[in-house]
C-alpha cells in the first residue's frame, strides 16, 4: 500500500486534446522521452466538444498528482523537464511559461509591458523567432493569469478549479478562465522561464476568439485589472535554426536572478 501511495503522488498525468493522430503521436514519443525514467501516463482526448470539455474529460481519466495540460503542436526543449516541473510545483500551485501579472481582458497580453512574462519560441517561414515577452526572476510569481500552450498544475487545485465547458463551449479563453480562478482562489500562479517550448502557433484572434473573449468580460468584468490604453510591441529574437534558438532562450534564464 505504501508503495502504490509513493506511485500515485509522484505520477505525471499529461492531458492532450487532438485530433490529429500525427500530431498526438509526436507530443506524446516527445512526453515519453523526457518522462522515460518518471511514472507517467499520456491521456489522450480526441473527440473534445471544446478544450473545457476535452481537459475535464481526460481530467477525470488520470491519476496523476502534476497534471500536465499541454497542446498537441508545441516542442519541449528542457533535457531535465521532470526536475523542473517538480521543483517549480514545490513553490507553485500551477505553473505556465507566459501569463501577466495584471490581467485586464481575455487576451493576457493586454496590459502590456512591466506586467506580461515568459518567453515562447514560434516558427516563421525558414527561421525561428522566440518572443520575450520579459522577465526579472527566473521564475515570476504574482501571476494573474497564464497562457495554455502548456500548464502544470497540482492536482488538488485543478481539480477545484476545474474548466468551465458551460460558459466556453469552443476553443478559446478557456486558459485565461481557469487560471485567473485560480489567482482568484488563492492559489500561486507562476511562470517558468527555464521551461523552452516552441509553439507551432501564432493564434487566432477571430469571430470565435471574439465571442469567447465577450463571453470571458461578462463573466469576470467586475474583478479585472485597469491601465491606461497603449501601444507596445514585443521584443523578439530572429535565429536561423532551433539551436540558435534554444541558446538565446538559455542565454535570457541563465542572465535573471533565482
Amino acid at each position: 500500500m505504501i508503495c502504490t501511495l509513493k506511485v500515485f503522488f509522484e505520477m505525471f498525468s499529461i492531458i492532450i486534446c487532438s485530433n490529429s493522430p500525427a500530431k498526438f503521436d509526436r507530443i506524446s514519443t516527445q512526453y515519453r522521452q523526457l518522462l522515460k525514467n518518471e511514472p507517467h501516463e499520456i491521456v489522450g482526448v480526441h473527440d473534445a466538444r471544446s478544450l473545457c470539455e476535452g481537459y475535464n474529460r481526460g481530467l477525470a481519466k488520470s491519476r496523476g498528482e502534476t497534471v500536465i495540460f499541454s497542446h498537441d503542436d508545441i516542442e519541449i526543449w528542457t533535457p531535465d523537464f521532470s526536475a523542473r516541473i517538480r521543483r517549480h510545483l514545490a513553490r507553485f500551485d500551477c505553473i505556465g511559461v507566459t501569463g501577466t501579472s495584471l490581467l485586464v481582458g481575455a487576451n493576457w497580453c493586454e496590459a502590456g509591458p512591466p506586467y506580461i512574462f515568459g518567453q515562447v519560441a514560434t516558427p516563421s517561414d525558414n527561421s525561428y523567432q522566440v518572443g520575450i515577452f520579459g522577465s526579472a526572476k527566473r521564475v515570476m510569481g504574482g501571476i494573474q493569469a497564464l497562457d495554455g500552450l502548456f500548464l502544470a498544475f497540482r492536482r488538488p487545485v485543478i481539480e477545484r478549479i476545474g474548466w468551465d465547458e458551460q460558459t466556453f463551449s469552443g476553443f478559446h479563453c478557456y486558459d485565461i478562465d481557469c487560471t485567473y480562478r485560480a489567482y482568484l482562489a488563492g492559489y500561486r500562479l507562476g511562470i517558468a522561464m527555464d521551461l523552452q517550448i516552441l509553439h507551432h502557433s501564432h493564434g487566432n484572434y477571430g469571430e470565435a476568439w471574439k465571442h469567447a473573449a465577450r463571453l470571458f468580460h461578462r463573466k469576470h468584468a467586475g474583478t479585472l485589472g485597469r491601465v491606461s490604453p497603449r501601444k507596445f510591441q514585443f521584443a523578439a529574437v530572429n535565429t536561423s535554426s532551433k539551436q540558435e534558438a534554444m541558446a538565446v532562450m538559455s542565454e535570457l534564464y541563465e542572465s535573471l536572478a533565482d
